[in-house]
C-alpha cells in the first residue's frame, strides 16, 4: 500500500509541477524578458508598503523603509562610479542591509560578489582577485582579515567601506551606512533575465572557491521554487532566516522566495543553536529554512519543553539525513519537511514536495543516473561508447541534461565550467552537467543521496559510502556529530576509514566498539578516529574533509586525540604505532 501511496503522489506532483511550469517556460521565462527580484519587491512596496518586511535584532522595516535605503544605497554605488555590469564585493554577515544592498545592486545593475564570510588569506584574495571588483563593503568584524588578505597585493587600493556589524566601525574606515545616506540620485537599470546579477562561491573544499554565475533568471526560478513547491508563503507568514546569505539555499530558496508573498523576513546575523526556539517564539516566525547539520545541532541540543511548544508550520532545505529526520520531525513537532536538493550552478533540482523521509525528491526526464566507477564518478560506456542508466535499487552519477530552458552559466573560469560538462552521454553532441553526486534510485523514481564522488573510497575491494558509515555512527550513544572519510595508508592497498567526532561526556569505547561490531561490515569500519571538539564546516555547516584526509591519522600533524582499532579495542596512536601501522607492521 505504500508504494501505491507514494506512487499516486508522486503522479500528483508531476501534474502540479507542469501546470505551474510550463506556461512560465514557454511565455515568461524568457532570456530577454524585463523580469529580477526587484519585480516582487516594487510590487510589494506599492501594494503593503506599512508591512513589516525585514526584522534584524528586533528592529523592523516596512517595505517602505525598505525601498527607501535601498535607493540610498543606490546612489551610494552610483556615487562610486558603478555602473551596469561592473562588480563589488560584498563580504558581511546576515542583515537587513545585506538584501537591501543586493537589490540596490539590483537597481543600478551591477554585479555583486557575495563572498563567503569563513574565507580567509589565500582564498579571500582569490575570489576577490577573480571578481574583478571595483570595490568592497566588507562587515566590521571582518575588516582585519581583509586587509591582512590584500596587503601587499595590487588589490591593496581598492576602495573599502565598512558596515557595523557584531563588531564596531573602527576609527579611520569610511562608515558605509552613513556615507549612503547622503545620496538617493541613480540611473535605474534595465534588466533582462539573461543579464549576471551576482557571482556566488563554491565553498572550496576541494581547491579555491569558484565564482558560479547567477544570472536574473536563475534568481527568478530560483525564488518561484522556493515559493510555490518549498514553502506556499503567504502574506501573513514569518520566515525564520539564519543560514548565510552569501549561499544559494538561504538567499534563493528563502529570502527571494518570500519575496514573491510580501511576508516578513526575521534574519539572523549567523546561526545559533541556543538562541533558535527563543528566536522563534519571539519573533512568531512559522517557517525557517535548514541545512542538514543545522537541524543535527539542533538535535544535539538538551531536550525542552519548550521544543514541541513552536509556531513552526513547515520548513525546507536540503542535507536533512536520514537517520535523524523522522527523529527530528517528532521532537519538535513539525508537520511538513520539504527536502530539496540542488546546487548554485546545477541546472535542475528536485523537491521532495510530500515529504517522504530520506528522500530528496523525484528524477524527471530532464535529469538520469549512469553508471559510473564509484570512487571517482568515471562514466561507465558501453560498447558503443555511450553511457547507461542505472536500474531501480542501483546507484550512480547524477546528470542533468543541458538545453535552451535549461542552461549551464557556468563560472567565471571557463575552464572549470567546461569541466562541469559531459559530452556525447547517449548519442552524439548531447550535454548534461555533471553533478558529481552519487544518487540512488527508488521506486516510482523517487531518489536520496548517496554520497559525493570522492567521498566514496575503496576498502577491502569494497566501495564504503561515507554518508552511509557516518549515518550508522551517529546513531552511537554519545556521539554528536562524525565526519567519516577515507585516509591512505603506505602499507596497504585504497582507503581505510577514519572518522572525525565530537562526542559527549557519556561517549564510550565500549558502547562504540559494540555499535560498530553490530552495524558495520568489517571494510565498513572506522579504523581510525579523531575526537575533536571543533568540527570543520563550512559556513553552510558541510563538513570538510580535504584537510582531514591530507593530516590523515599523523599524531605530528593533529593535536586532537587519534585512535587506531587493534584486536577489537580502540588505542591511543603515538609516533611509534604510527611508525608500525604505516610500515605494515600493524595488520589491519
Amino acid at each position: 500500500m505504500s508504494t501505491l501511496k507514494w506512487k499516486l503522489l508522486g503522479i500528483y506532483e508531476d501534474l502540479y509541477y507542469y501546470a505551474l511550469g510550463l506556461p512560465r517556460i514557454l511565455f515568461t521565462w524568457k532570456d530577454d524578458a524585463n523580469l529580477t527580484l526587484l519585480n516582487f519587491f516594487d510590487k510589494n512596496v506599492e501594494s503593503y508598503p506599512d508591512d513589516v518586511a525585514l526584522i534584524f535584532e528586533g528592529k523592523e522595516l516596512t517595505w517602505k523603509e525598505a525601498n527607501e535605503q535601498v535607493n540610498k544605497y543606490a546612489g551610494f554605488l552610483s556615487s562610486q562610479g558603478i555602473k551596469k555590469s561592473d562588480c563589488f564585493a560584498m563580504l558581511m554577515d546576515n542583515s537587513s542591509d545585506f538584501v537591501l544592498l543586493l537589490l540596490a545592486s539590483f537597481r543600478i545593475g551591477s554585479v555583486a560578489a557575495l563572498i563567503n564570510t569563513t574565507v580567509a588569506g589565500e582564498g579571500l584574495k582569490h575570489v576577490i582577485s577573480i571578481s574583478n571588483v571595483k570595490m568592497i563593503t566588507v562587515g566590521a568584524s571582518h575588516l582585519g582579515k581583509l586587509n591582512k588578505a590584500l596587503e601587499n597585493t595590487n588589490l591593496s587600493d581598492l576602495p573599502i567601506f565598512v558596515m557595523e556589524d557584531s563588531e564596531a566601525i573602527p576609527d579611520g574606515s569610511i562608515n558605509l551606512k552613513k556615507l549612503a545616506n547622503q545620496f538617493s540620485s541613480f540611473e535605474p537599470a534595465i534588466h533582462k533575465m539573461k543579464d549576471v546579477a551576482a557571482y556566488i562561491f563554491t565553498s572550496g573544499t576541494t581547491g579555491l572557491p569558484k565564482a558560479a554565475l547567477v544570472d536574473h533568471a536563475k534568481l527568478v526560478k530560483g525564488s518561484f521554487a522556493g515559493h510555490y513547491l518549498c514553502f506556499g508563503f503567504k502574506r501573513s507568514d514569518r520566515l525564520y532566516l539564519t543560514l548565510p546569505l552569501y549561499h544559494s539555499t538561504g538567499l534563493l530558496l528563502g529570502w527571494a522566495a518570500s519575496l514573491r508573498s510580501g511576508c516578513a523576513n526575521v534574519i539572523k546575523a549567523k546561526f545559533s543553536a541556543s538562541d533558535f526556539w527563543d528566536d522563534i517564539e519571539k519573533y512568531k516566525a512559522n517557517k525557517f529554512i535548514y541545512v542538514g547539520e543545522l537541524c543535527r545541532y539542533l538535535m544535539n541540543m538538551p531536550p525542552s519543553e519548550k521544543d514541541k511548544r513552536n509556531s513552526i508550520t513547515r520548513i525546507s532545505g536540503n542535507g536533512l539525513r536520514p537517520d535523524i529526520w523522522e527523529a527530528f520531525q517528532k521532537r519538535f513537532n513539525i508537520n511538513q519537511i520539504r527536502e530539496i536538493y540542488g546546487a548554485t550552478e546545477a541546472v535542475g533540482m528536485t523537491i521532495n514536495y510530500f515529504g517522504r523521509a530520506g528522500m530528496i525528491g523525484r528524477k524527471r526526464s530532464d535529469s538520469t543516473i549512469i553508471n559510473c566507477n564509484k570512487d571517482d564518478g568515471t562514466p561507465i560506456l558501453n560498447e558503443k561508447g555511450f553511457c547507461t542508466k542505472i536500474d531501480q535499487g542501483e546507484t550512480g552519477l547524477y546528470i542533468q541534461r543541458i538545453n535552451s530552458t535549461a542552461k549551464f552559466q557556468g563560472y567565471l573560469d571557463a575552464q572549470a565550467s567546461n569541466k562541469k560538462i559531459l559530452q556525447n552521454v547517449f548519442k552524439e553532441g548531447d550535454q548534461y552537467f555533471n553533478t558529481g553526486d552519487l544518487i540512488t534510485l527508488h521506486d516510482n523514481n523517487w531518489l536520496s543521496f548517496a554520497d559525493r564522488v570522492g567521498d566514496t573510497y575503496r576498502w577491502k575491494s569494497e566501495n564504503v559510502s561515507t554518508m552511509e558509515v557516518a549515518a550508522i555512527l551517529n546513531k552511537a550513544s554519545g556521539v554528536l556529530d562524525c565526519n567519516v572519510y577515507g585516509v591512505q595508508i603506505d602499507s596497504a592497498e585504497g582507503k581505510a576509514g577514519m572518522a572525525t567526532m565530537s562526542v559527549s561526556e557519556d561517549f564510550t569505547f565500549d558502547s562504540f566498539i559494540n555499535h560498530v561490531n553490530e552495524n558495520l561490515n568489517s571494510f565498513q569500519k572506522p579504523y581510525f578516529l579523531r575526537l575533536s571538539n571543533n568540527m570543520q564546516t563550512t559556513g553552510t555547516f558541510k563538513h570538510q574533509k580535504e584537510d582531514l584526509k591530507k593530516q590523515g591519522f599523523n599524531p605530528e600533524l593533529i593535536e586532537d586525540k587519534l585512535f587506531f582499532y587493534q584486536k577489537n579495542n580502540y588505542v591511543e596512536i603515538d609516533k611509534s604505532l604510527y611508525t608500525r601501522i604505516q610500515s605494515g607492521e600493524e595488520r589491519f
